[in-house]
């Protein structure tokens, strides 16, 4: 498919060049000409990018995936202006998996958020989706076990663990089936246009804000340093 988008847009360009060229002369042509070759690349720019998508799968989940991730950012932004959080931080990488979003909440510890973009989800997709959370939130547990861990001199003092909720924040048409109060093997599913009225629920273990401050410094060098060593 890619071959044959590039050789019609070379023969679209040999034909518009030959039109062009017959039809007008003097300095207008050439305008013309420019034109006419920057139009046709931006279309063959456009159509191989969409080649490239409908005949890559993998291609199409990181580009979804990369949206819900954003939405998801942008919806953790709304809540932080809100106070509803303290902080977050995205894209941890771990040598056993990512967590897309690892929350700071005020009232309800910490938040692992999977980000998922789908158009429908099935019962088996739904059941791998919880899976992964659980993941996440096992990864999350190790993680904040190891940063909040403090050195003195030559002890180590380790601070408590905050507790730590999976979630699964749905983007994309499949959202709006994803039924209210949603848990699945002890992952809650939210649709991604109802996370920052769920935030707002959220309680359990308080979060202060010099507490909050801390873990986020801590996991952002974490992310650096491994972002390093990678």
């Amino acid at each position: 498919m890619v071959a044959f988008v590039t050789v019609g847009m070379l023969v679209i360009a040999a034909v518009l060049t030959a039109g062009v060229a017959s039809a007008l002369t003097g300095p207008s042509r050439w305008y013309l000409l420019g034109v006419a070759h920057v139009g046709v690349v931006c279309v063959a720019s456009h159509l191989l990018n969409s080649a490239f998508l409908a005949l890559d799968r993998e291609a199409i989940w990181h580009v979804r995936g990369a949206w819900g991730e954003e939405n998801t950012r942008e919806e953790l932004r709304r809540a932080r202006r809100r106070r509803l959080i303290w902080d977050w931080v995205d894209s941890i990488g771990l040598q056993a998996g990512d967590i897309d979003h690892l929350v700071i909440t005020r009232e309800g510890g910490l938040v692992a958020i999977d980000s998922k973009w789908r158009s429908n989800i099935s019962r088996a997709d739904t059941a791998a989706m919880a899976s992964s959370a659980q993941r996440a939130r096992r990864r999350a547990e190790g993680l904040t076990l190891t940063v909040l861990t403090k050195e003195r001199g030559a002890h180590r003092a380790r601070v408590q663990p905050l507790s730590i909720t999976p979630v699964v924040v749905v983007w994309g048409a499949a959202q709006h089936a994803v039924p209210e109060n949603a848990v699945v093997d002890g992952v809650r599913f939210i649709p991604g246009r109802e996370l920052v009225t769920w935030l707002r629920t959220v309680e359990g273990e308080r979060v202060t804000k010099h507490a909050a401050r801390d873990v986020a410094d801590r996991l952002r060098a974490f992310r650096e340093n491994a972002s390093q060593s990678a």
